[in-house]
């Protein structure tokens, strides 16, 4: 089955535009998703994370579905741009994610971030919580087969009474291969349980930024990032808010984009697209705790962002981000949200062209 999905006729306004790291992107395009689709008779949405396949000219999407929404997944997908617009979305097909013995995860593994290894016909994905031992990281076939695990350094993994670790709910979602082909690059929503608290109005996440060998799982390195503090508070005194690192993708030259959303009930969602360098920040791998006052962080600096009320945008539970072919002479970036199986919410691609910084030859 391969339904092809059509944007409506829409007018953008300009992102603002201000001095930034990198030259600001042009919104080209969005196809909204309404949830309810099914794709072979499975409900489509939980779109966790997103991959780009070079050789196939497909984005990969995974799905972090579980429960009654079924089983972990991978999603398919093919753009369309015509007249400089995003006129279209082919979704190709549904693969289950297997495990060594053929056999599909069941729903209750809930799967993060997905990354695309062409040049090894595999792909990396990760899931929040394997029989309670805490997060796991699994390379697969390009097809999502043979779930193999990569180990992840021991400060990640769940001890006691969650009081180290990965928090429940604050998976690995975050996910991409470096541009050398050689270098996984991983992130959890917020800090882990023994670095740090969860972004609150007064407090920064320290989050780490993990660079793995997948070959070996041996941290290349490890790096502490702060989140933003949760940018507005809800309308009513005991609503929920909060913010995160939920997706990350690698520039050519070696930084990182990273996508921190807010969220505050009455108010919606907020989206911060950051442009990471690790230059300068202490290489913490290996230890087990963050020293909050000698370990210097990464250095970020806002590209741009997306915010409640901004004219002909919607701005949903943004999850996912992955750069894209090149299409009439322009670089593309894919985004998109997270629907939750939510009836009120939708699942939004938005298309952007971008000037990437490439290295010098």
């Amino acid at each position: 089955m391969r339904p092809a999905l059509l944007l409506c006729a829409f007018a953008f306004a300009p992102l603002p535009t201000f001095s930034g790291p990198l030259p600001a992107p042009e919104l080209i395009g969005e196809i909204t998703l309404p949830t309810g689709l099914s794709i072979e008779g499975v409900p489509f949405g939980g779109l966790s994370d997103l991959s780009y396949d070079p050789r196939s000219g497909q984005f990969v999407a995974i799905s972090d579905a579980h429960g009654d929404n079924g089983p972990p997944r991978l999603y398919h997908l093919r753009i369309a741009v015509e007249n400089g617009r995003f006129s279209g979305l082919d979704i190709l097909g549904m693969r289950p994610l297997r495990g060594p013995d053929g056999a599909a995860f069941g729903a209750q593994v809930r799967a993060g971030g997905v990354a695309v290894d062409p040049a090894h016909d595999r792909i990396y994905w990760s899931a929040e919580d394997i029989e309670g031992t805490g997060p796991a990281l699994f390379s697969a076939s390009s097809a999502g087969d043979g779930a193999a695990p990569v180990p992840l350094p021991p400060a990640f993994a769940a001890q006691g009474l969650r009081a180290h670790g990965v928090r429940p709910d604050h998976p690995i979602d975050a996910l991409d291969l470096g541009p050398d082909g050689h270098t996984l690059i991983a992130a959890t929503e917020e800090a882990l349980a023994q670095d740090g608290p969860v972004a609150s109005y007064t407090e920064q996440s320290p989050v780490r930024l993990l660079m793995l060998d997948p070959e070996t799982g041996q941290p290349r390195a490890e790096y502490v990032y702060y989140t933003d503090t949760i940018p507005a508070r809800p309308t009513k005194f005991d609503g929920p808010a909060s913010n995160g690192l939920t997706a990350l993708a690698a520039l050519p030259d070696g930084r990182l984009v990273t996508v921190e959303r807010g969220y505050a009930a009455g108010v919606g969602n907020s989206v911060r697209f950051y442009v990471v360098s690790t230059k300068g920040a202490s290489n913490i791998a290996g230890e087990d705790r963050i020293d909050r006052i000698r370990d210097r962080p990464v250095h970020k600096a806002l590209w741009f962002a997306l915010s409640p009320g901004m004219p002909g945008i919607a701005v949903d539970d943004l999850e996912d981000i992955a750069f894209g072919p090149v299409i009439g002479g322009r670089e593309t970036m894919l985004t998109a949200s997270d629907n939750n199986f939510n009836r009120h919410q939708a699942t939004r691609f938005k298309l952007f062209t971008v000037e990437l910084p490439h290295p010098m030859d």
